[in-house]
């Protein structure tokens, strides 16, 4: 399916429930404005949000999947879900961190060497420094560029854990690479289609986003059925 396909899709899984969907982006971030005020509490805020932050992400995977299928969910499901499969969720995600953290080591090195040549240059300006201060640009940019492409490899692996929960982290790692090998472009491309409804969104001053994000988030589940031939009913 290319991506006018799989939108005209989620608009029909959407049909008549927009108001439904619209509410469970609300209750998220309400709880994620919620979680904010942790921040008050130096480092260990922080740390807090990181760990509560991953499982609802997988939350609200979780809750647009059953949303999709028509199954029960709650305005909550997304809290619900994510803690009952908090340890599963974070093994998923570190094991993902790991595939790419390679080019997330690149990305640090280019950041020092970019600093490191800033202060040769404002100590004792030089050809050197000149060609340090490049490098570590073009280095830069390659490693974000890989980041995003080696990034789509593994977009669809909170999917696979909802549908194959018994898989292991790492095979469920390894089977989103080999569903996206091919088809890394054709979710860059159906995810891109939505910038224009993106900038519409600020004009709403954010609210249409409460109606974007579902839609966004039903036309990747559709995506990602179609890659695995699924075709689950509505």
């Amino acid at each position: 399916m290319n991506a006018s396909t799989l939108r005209a899709n989620a608009r029909q899984t959407l049909q008549g429930r927009w108001g439904k969907a619209a509410l469970v982006v609300l209750a998220y971030f309400a709880v994620a404005f919620l979680l904010n005020f942790l921040n008050v509490i130096p480092l260990i805020g922080g740390l807090a949000i990181m760990l509560v932050s991953v499982p609802m992400s997988y939350g609200m995977v979780a809750t647009f999947m059953k949303f999709k299928r028509n199954e029960d969910f709650t305005y909550t499901t997304f809290l619900s879900e994510g803690f009952a499969n908090f340890k599963k969720v974070w093994f998923v995600t570190l094991h993902t961190a790991l595939k790419l953290l390679p080019w997330i080591a690149l990305l640090f090195v280019s950041i020092f060497l970019l600093g490191f040549s800033a202060g040769m240059s404002a100590v004792n300006p030089s050809a050197f420094s000149g060609f340090l201060g490049f490098l570590a640009i073009i280095v830069y940019f390659v490693a974000i560029v890989m980041l995003v492409i080696k990034g789509f490899s593994y977009s669809v692996v909170y999917f696979i854990l909802y549908d194959e929960p018994n898989l292991s982290a790492k095979e469920i790692v390894e089977k989103s690479a080999s569903l996206m090998e091919n088809n890394k472009m054709r979710f860059f491309c159906l995810n891109l289609s939505f910038i224009g409804w993106a900038i519409l969104s600020v004009f709403t001053f954010g609210i249409g986003m409460f109606f974007l994000a579902p839609y966004i988030q039903i036309a990747d589940i559709h995506f990602y059925e179609d890659l695995t031939n699924k075709n689950v009913e509505q």
